[in-house]
């Protein structure tokens, strides 16, 4: 069961990345590639409303327990906040103004900012702070309980300041505290009614939006807080509706007739006609998802690791990027995922190339008779066809006979937990900036999920892993993170295929929308034009 949750969970981590389009063509703008909007920047009037349409409902907002954090993570985050933020440069102060290090990394002391309150009006306490953690960290299917077998004492020393206490030095303590899961909220109104009435109808955060009028799976609406502690980053919008319109077709529709304002993941063959459309802007950002195909090594043929990287080497990454992603996505050369200055993610190290005539060669090698049937295993979707049928040509080239099955989502990833697939297509996204997370689910079998449910078991490989997320000093990390990538590349049972970018359609008066590479947004600027 715990595997189970943890791979449903590491699948859904970024179910925002949804998978663009559906026939047709079209290429990417130069907007694409630098991740910003194709309007340029306007002035922003205060006030108005704005309506935004998602791809699923939240079913769960407590940050502790909700396991579809697609979908919940983003809406959440308009109403909570951390003590530390995670931005592509790295991690900055939010609730904390600082904080200290001891010098044997085991004491990590924060400073609250004094101006910082609820929405209530009620300042932010230590014990607000401690509260928060020790509830987000409690349960076992929590993404940082994890955390509690690390934390030796965690404390308010006074009102203002919060301790907290390692067994051993743990480098990405920061960033698991930039994570949504470590939301900070107040522990009086906590304690004043029922944890589900407070996350799901009544949550008070120290957010630039509070909670208004929800009905469920349908609109969650979110209004200005005018008590927000910082006036220079305070909301535009008067208020912003969330919107669940499952179908991408009719969220276009919608923002093209003038009843929405933002619509996310607009079919991938419509989008070279809506950057042509004067009355919408297309946005694209990079993710920090990346979509791969998994190798069974418990059975023939991926057992031989010869036989695993000539089915990397055959692959045409471009050819998938350009077809199944109509461009909106960039080829894996890593498995590790961006952003690079909070993963570790080296792309200079290109460990995923083309090469054709070197993947017949290791067919050859490996002695298995041609050629060699292979299942592969596929979701629904456009993207995934477009995967499943250039892998049928370029494996056929070099000695593999690929049978497709196809399968809806859910069946897919019950065949991975099984390990009853030869080979599937599925995603990893982070949600948070710790880069431990990732490399452990993907290559330790001892961590949960047997390597990604491959069946590899390297143990030179796991203590390499081990050694790089423990590394202190970032030079000496990053250098053994690019072996881990290495490694991996060599073992092969992970063949990452690409990055696909978020995408939005956007009203032609909205400005101030954008997106980071985990899926979430500052809904506090964005606002109205006019």
């Amino acid at each position: 069961m715990r595997k189970q949750a943890l791979l449903r969970t590491a699948l859904a981590l970024t179910g925002v990345l949804v998978l663009i389009g559906c026939s047709g063509g079209g290429k990417p703008s130069s907007a694409s590639s630098s991740g910003s909007s194709d309007s340029p920047s306007v002035a922003i009037v205060q006030g108005g409303d704005a309506t935004v349409l998602l791809p699923a409902a939240p079913l769960d907002l407590d940050p502790s327990t909700s396991q579809d954090n697609n979908a919940s993570m983003p809406m959440w985050k308009a109403w909570f906040q951390n003590l530390v933020q995670a931005t592509e440069n790295g991690l900055e102060p939010q609730l904390a103004s600082e904080w200290k290090t001891s010098k044997d990394e085991l004491t990590y002391t924060f400073m609250l900012d004094s101006a910082a309150t609820f929405s209530d009006g009620e300042p932010v306490t230590a014990a607000d702070v401690v509260f928060s953690l020790r509830h987000n960290l409690s349960p076992d299917v929590s993404l940082l309980h994890f955390l509690e077998s690390k934390i030796a004492s965690m404390e308010a020393v006074d009102t203002s300041t919060v301790s907290i206490v390692l067994k051993t030095p743990w480098p990405h303590l920061l960033a698991d505290l930039s994570s949504p899961t470590a939301a900070i909220y107040s522990q009086a109104a906590f304690e004043d009614t029922d944890p589900k009435s407070f996350f799901n109808t009544a949550p008070v955060g120290t957010g630039p939006f509070t909670l208004g009028e929800v009905v469920a799976n349908t609109s969650y609406t979110v209004r200005r807080n005018d008590s927000y502690w910082q006036p220079e980053t305070a909301a535009h919008l008067d208020s912003i509706e969330f919107q669940i319109v499952t179908d991408e077709t009719a969220r276009v529709s919608a923002v093209l007739g003038g009843r929405a304002d933002i619509a996310q993941s607009p079919p991938g063959n419509q989008i070279a006609g809506l950057q042509s459309n004067s009355s919408v802007d297309v946005a694209t950002f990079p993710s920090s998802r990346v979509d791969l195909i998994v190798l069974n090594t418990t059975k023939p043929p991926f057992d031989d690791v010869k036989l695993r990287q000539a089915f990397s080497l055959a692959l045409d990454r471009e050819a998938m990027v350009k077809a199944g992603l109509f461009g909106y996505g960039d080829v894996a050369t890593t498995l590790i995922v961006p952003p690079p200055a909070l993963t570790f993610q080296n792309t200079k190290l290109d460990l995923y190339p083309r090469d054709v005539d070197k993947a017949k060669q290791l067919v050859a090698e490996s002695g298995v008779s041609t050629p060699i049937p292979v299942e592969l295993t596929v979701s629904t979707g456009s993207a995934q066809e477009a995967i499943l049928t250039i892998a049928q040509q370029n494996l056929g080239d070099v000695g593999f006979t690929v049978k497709s099955v196809r399968k809806d989502p859910a069946s897919v990833d019950n065949d991975i937990i099984g390990q009853t697939y030869t080979a599937a297509t599925t995603f990893w996204g982070d949600v948070m900036a710790d880069p431990s997370i990732q490399p452990q689910f993907a290559l330790d079998p001892g961590y949960c999920c047997d390597a990604y449910f491959s069946g590899y078991d390297d143990p030179q490989l796991v203590a390499l892993v081990q050694k790089a997320i423990n590394a202190t000093d970032t030079t000496e990390a990053q250098s053994l993170f690019d072996e881990l990538q290495r490694k991996a590349a060599e073992a092969a049972f992970l063949v990452p295929l690409y990055y696909p970018q978020l995408t939005y359609l956007l009203s032609k008066d909205i400005g101030g929308f954008s997106a980071d590479p985990f899926g979430f947004y500052d809904w506090a600027a964005v606002g109205r034009t006019s």
